[in-house]
């Protein structure tokens, strides 16, 4: 009977720390990561990237923003292109939060004024020759000299769209000659300050006879 009575309170302590580790309960809430300012964000080639931030709320620790780890190493303002920008945060019991953000590098019409070398790669292409491009307003330029004609300089109007402005189009008629036309489109192949270089490909039609060039690279001088 001794034992027994040794027992039972034995019994009972053995449940009640049980109990009590059983009402235990684990975070597995991650926090949540949200982006201040735009998603994407939008620089104009060559401007600097200013970082918008980010905050984060933990269910158990609150506002966590101080401890965000934001990663933007890979955003080069000096190249067109898409970038990703990272926000990462852990809280105290170790559940990782993360967000991204998109960063848009795009070239604007200023970008594509100046001189560049045109060079076909075609069957009946003529050898390198030059064209000079002028901006006309926020996504018209205008192009002249596109096909190196005998009879004289032409003057198209070329089109930028696409997220970067980096889609080119032309559907125009010569300024100097109504009876040709030109049909090109194509997109950046790299774009950088004073070093744009696109590819296109193009047709010239006067009506009477045509010529069409698949492969046409327009590098900036």
């Amino acid at each position: 009977m001794k034992r027994m009575k040794i027992l039972v309170p034995a019994l009972f302590l053995g449940a009640g720390v049980l109990f009590m580790t059983g009402c235990g309960t684990d975070d597995l809430d991650a926090p949540v990561v949200t982006l201040n300012g735009d998603n994407p964000q939008i620089i104009d080639l060559g401007d600097a990237y200013t970082e918008a931030g980010a905050i984060a709320t933990d269910n158990e620790d609150g506002d966590i923003s101080a401890s965000i780890v934001t990663d933007a190493t890979g955003v080069n303002t000096a190249m067109v292109g898409k970038y990703t920008v990272t926000y990462t945060v852990v809280d105290e019991a170790g559940n990782t939060g993360t967000a991204e953000r998109d960063v848009w590098v795009r070239a604007t019409a200023d970008d594509y004024v100046g001189f560049f070398t045109v060079t076909e790669n075609c069957i009946g292409s003529i050898d390198p020759y030059e064209i000079n491009i002028v901006k006309i307003n926020a996504t018209t330029v205008r192009v002249s000299n596109l096909g190196d004609f005998d009879a004289g300089e032409t003057l198209f109007d070329m089109e930028l769209s696409g997220d970067l402005n980096d889609v080119v189009t032309i559907n125009d008629s010569d300024d100097n000659d109504a009876t040709l036309f030109c049909t090109a489109s194509g997109s950046l192949v790299d774009g950088m300050s004073g070093a744009m270089h696109f590819n296109v490909s193009y047709t010239f039609d006067d009506g009477t006879d045509s010529f069409t060039c698949s492969d046409v690279d327009i590098e900036q001088n």
